[in-house]
C-alpha cells in the first residue's frame, strides 16, 4: 500500500482537477442556461407559419442557436489552450512540455468535437434557411447547400480547417507546431463572421470587419483564462503574458462591440425599446463587469501570485461564469430579430453595396466621403504605431534609424489606407476605372514603399528574444528561416505570382467574387498587398532575404515583371467582353457600352500607372547599388590595408588583382607568339 502522505497528496491533486474541470463545466452550463432564458423571453425561437410558408420545425429551430453556442464553447477551448501551448509556457531546444503536452492534446480533442459540430450546423443552418426537418435533407441539396452558398461553406471550410487543427494537435510534440495550431484554430473561427446579421446589415462592410475583431478578442480573452484555469500549476510568466493578451483582448471587444452595434442599432428607442437592444445592453453591462474583473487582477492578485496562487483560481472561477453568460448572449443575439432599417433613399442599393449608390466621382466625393475599411486600417495604423515605438525605443538607446525609412513606412500604410476607406472605395466598387487606381496603388505602390521601411530589420533590432523558450524576435527569425518563406521569396516564385495573379484575379470569376463578397473584397486586397510586398522585397527589400539576387537580375526580373503589367492593361483597352457582368449590370449605374468604355479606361490606367512606381524601383536600385559598390570597395581597401601593416603582400586584394592582370596579358602574349 502506498504511504499515507501519498495517498493524500493524490486525493488532494484529484480533487484540485475535478475542480478545475467543474469549473469550465459550469461556465458552459451557465452559457447554455442563458442563451436558453433569453431566446425564450427575445423572441429568437419562432416556430409558428408565416402566411403562404411552412411552419419551421421546432428541433431545427432550436438545434440552430444551439449549435452556434456550441461552436463558440469549442473555439474558446481550443485556441486558447493552443495559444497558452505556444505562448505561454517556455520550453527548451522548440519541444513542448509537460503542461503544453496536455493543453496541447485536449485542444485537439476539442477541436475533433469542434468538426462534428460544424458538420451538425450545416444540416440544421440548411434546414433552418428551407423551414422544413432534417428528414426532408437530402444528400444533394445538403453538397448544393455547402458549395453554393456563403453559409455552407462557412460550415465546410470550418469543419476542414477544424480537421487539420485536430490531427495536428494530437501529433505535435513542438513549439512550431503547436504555434500553428494556434494561428490555424483563430482562422477556423472566422469564416461563420462573414455569415449571420453582420453581412446582413446596410454597412455590411463595418459590421463584419468590427464583427472579425470581437470574436477574435473574445475568443483569446475567455480561451486563455480556460487554458490558465485548467493547468495544474500556474506561473507568474503565463499569468502575465495572459494578461497582456486579455488587456488588447478586452478593448478590441470593447471597440469593436460597440461599432458593431452601432451598425444595428439606430435610435435610443431601438436600444432600450427592442429585444435587440435590451440583449445588447445584456452584453455591455458584462462588459464592464469583465473589464473590472480584469482590473482587480492587475492590481490585486497578479501582486500575490507567488505568496497566494489560489486567489488567482477562486476570482478566475467568477470572471470565467461571467463569461460563459456573455457567450449565451451571443446565439439569442443572432436569432433575435434587429431593429427595423429606417426607410433611406435607395434602400436596396445600400443593402447591396452597404452604402447609397455615390453620384458621379468627383474630388470631393474621393477625399471626403469615407467608407472605412476596418481591418486594413486598425493594421495600418498598428502598424505605424509599432514602427515608431521601435524606433522611439532605438533612440532611448541611442542608436540610429534612417529618418526615410519611417516617412516611407507611414506613407505607405497612409496611402493604403486611403484607397481603401476614403471615398475612393466607394467608388472602385461601382466604377471599374476607380477599382484599378486602388488596385494598382495597393499592388504597385504601396508595396514599395513598405518594403524601403525595412520593417523586419528594426523588428530584429528592437524586439527581445528569451534565453529560454521563444520571444517574439525567435518567432519571427523563425517564420524568416521557415522553408514556406524561402519558397515564397524565390525570385521566379514571387514573379509568377505578383505577375500572373493579376490573370487570375480578373479573367476568372474570382473578380465577380470578390464584388459580391466581403470575404472575397478582404481576399483581394490583402493579396494586392501581400503578391507586391513579396516581390518588391526580392527586388528593392532592405531587409535580409533568404536569398541574394545580384543587382542585374533584379533589373530584369523588374522589368519582366513590367513587361506583364502592360500585357495585362493592354488586354483590358482592347477587351470586348465585360469583367464581373452581372454585378456591374445588376447596379443598375449605367448600361453595357458605358461599363465597357469604364473598363478600357481602367486598362489605360494599369497601363500607365506602372511609370511613377518603376522610377522609385530604379532610383532605388541604383542607389543600392552604388551603397553595395562602395562597401565592397572600402571593404578590399581595408583588407587591403591589412595585408600590408602585417607585411604580407600576397594577401593584398590589390596586389592580387594585377597579378590575375598580369596572368592574362602573358597568356595573350603567349598565344599572339604561336598564331
Amino acid at each position: 500500500m502506498p504511504p499515507a502522505s501519498d495517498t493524500s497528496v493524490t486525493v488532494a491533486a484529484g480533487l484540485r482537477s475535478a475542480w478545475r474541470t467543474g469549473a469550465v463545466t459550469a461556465a458552459a452550463a451557465t452559457a447554455i442556461t442563458v442563451s436558453v432564458i433569453v431566446l425564450l423571453l427575445g423572441g429568437g425561437i419562432v416556430t409558428d407559419s408565416l402566411p403562404g410558408l411552412a411552419a419551421r420545425d421546432p428541433l431545427v429551430t432550436w438545434l440552430v442557436p444551439i449549435l452556434k453556442l456550441s461552436h463558440d464553447l469549442l473555439a474558446v477551448m481550443t485556441v486558447g489552450l493552443a495559444v497558452a501551448a505556444a505562448f505561454f509556457v517556455d520550453s527548451d531546444n522548440g519541444r513542448i512540455g509537460p503542461q503544453q503536452y496536455r493543453w496541447l492534446r485536449t485542444a485537439g480533442w476539442s477541436a475533433v468535437a469542434w468538426v462534428a459540430v460544424s458538420i451538425a450546423q450545416a444540416f440544421a443552418n440548411y434546414g433552418d434557411y428551407l423551414a422544413q426537418p432534417l428528414s426532408t435533407i437530402t444528400p444533394k441539396g445538403m453538397w448544393s447547400y455547402l458549395w453554393t452558398t456563403e453559409s455552407g461553406y462557412a460550415y465546410l471550410l470550418t469543419a476542414v480547417l477544424t480537421l487539420i487543427v485536430a490531427i495536428i494537435a494530437l501529433n505535435t510534440l513542438s513549439v512550431t507546431g503547436a504555434g500553428f495550431v494556434a494561428v490555424l484554430s483563430l482562422s477556423a473561427c472566422l469564416p461563420v463572421v462573414f455569415t449571420g446579421h453582420a453581412i446582413a446589415s446596410g454597412n455590411h462592410q463595418i459590421a463584419v470587419d468590427s464583427m472579425i475583431f470581437h470574436v477574435i478578442g473574445a475568443v483569446l480573452w475567455f480561451g486563455g483564462l480556460v487554458a490558465l484555469l485548467v493547468s495544474r500549476r500556474v506561473t507568474d510568466a503565463a499569468v502575465s503574458r495572459y494578461s497582456a493578451l486579455a488587456l488588447v483582448a478586452f478593448i478590441a471587444v470593447a471597440l469593436s462591440g460597440v461599432i458593431n452595434a452601432a451598425t444595428r442599432i439606430y435610435s435610443w428607442n431601438d436600444l432600450f425599446g427592442t429585444a435587440y437592444g435590451i440583449e445588447t445592453l445584456g452584453k455591455v453591462a458584462a462588459l464592464i463587469v469583465l473589464g473590472g474583473f480584469g482590473l482587480w487582477h492587475r492590481k490585486v492578485t497578479l501582486p500575490k501570485l507567488k505568496t497566494r496562487p489560489a486567489l488567482f483560481r477562486r476570482f478566475a472561477v467568477v470572471e470565467i461564469l461571467v463569461l460563459g453568460a456573455t457567450f449565451g448572449l451571443a446565439p439569442a443575439l443572432s436569432r433575435t430579430p434587429p431593429p427595423p432599417v429606417p426607410d433611406v433613399p435607395d434602400s436596396a442599393m445600400q443593402a447591396w453595396l452597404g452604402f447609397p449608390m455615390p453620384e458621379r466621382m468627383t474630388p470631393h466625393g474621393v477625399v471626403l466621403e469615407w467608407y472605412p475599411e476596418l481591418v486594413l486600417a486598425t493594421l495600418g495604423l498598428t502598424a505605424i504605431g509599432a514602427y515608431i515605438y521601435g524606433v522611439v525605443r532605438l533612440h532611448r538607446r541611442h542608436d540610429t534609424w534612417p529618418i526615410m525609412r519611417t516617412v516611407t513606412w507611414t506613407a505607405g500604410w497612409l496611402l493604403a489606407i486611403f484607397v481603401t476607406s476614403s471615398g475612393l472605395a466607394k467608388y472602385s466598387m461601382v466604377i471599374f476605372s476607380a477599382h484599378m487606381v486602388q488596385h494598382m496603388t495597393l499592388n504597385m505602390l504601396v508595396p514599395i514603399l513598405l518594403v524601403l521601411g525595412a520593417p523586419v530589420t528594426l523588428a530584429l533590432r528592437v524586439l527581445p528574444g528569451r534565453k529560454t523558450g521563444r520571444g517574439p524576435r525567435d518567432w519571427l527569425l523563425l517564420i524568416l528561416h521557415s522553408r514556406v518563406m524561402s519558397v515564397l521569396s524565390h525570385p521566379l516564385v514571387a514573379l509568377v505570382i505578383y505577375a500572373f495573379s493579376l490573370y487570375m484575379m480578373y479573367f476568372t470569376g474570382l473578380y465577380e467574387w470578390a464584388m459580391r463578397s466581403h470575404a472575397g473584397h478582404l481576399f483581394m486586397l490583402f493579396h494586392f498587398l501581400a503578391a507586391g510586398g513579396m516581390f518588391y522585397w526580392v527586388i528593392i527589400g532592405i531587409d535580409p532575404t533568404p536569398r541574394r539576387l545580384p543587382y542585374p537580375a533584379k533589373i530584369l526580373l523588374f522589368f519582366v515583371a513590367i513587361v506583364f503589367h502592360t500585357i495585362f492593361g493592354l488586354v483590358l483597352m482592347m477587351s470586348t467582353e465585360l469583367l464581373a457582368p452581372d454585378w456591374f449590370l445588376g447596379l443598375g449605374r449605367a448600361d453595357a457600352a458605358t461599363l465597357l468604355a469604364e473598363q478600357r479606361a481602367g486598362g489605360g490606367i494599369a497601363w500607365a500607372f506602372g511609370e511613377p512606381p518603376s522610377l522609385i524601383v530604379l532610383v532605388a536600385l541604383i542607389w543600392q547599388w552604388s551603397r553595395s559598390e562602395d562597401r565592397a570597395a572600402r571593404r578590399i581597401d581595408r583588407q587591403s590595408d591589412r595585408a600590408q601593416a602585417q607585411g604580407r603582400p600576397e594577401d593584398d586584394p590589390h596586389e592580387q588583382y594585377n597579378a590575375y592582370l598580369a596572368r592574362l596579358a602573358e597568356a595573350d602574349r603567349k598565344a599572339g607568339l604561336r598564331d
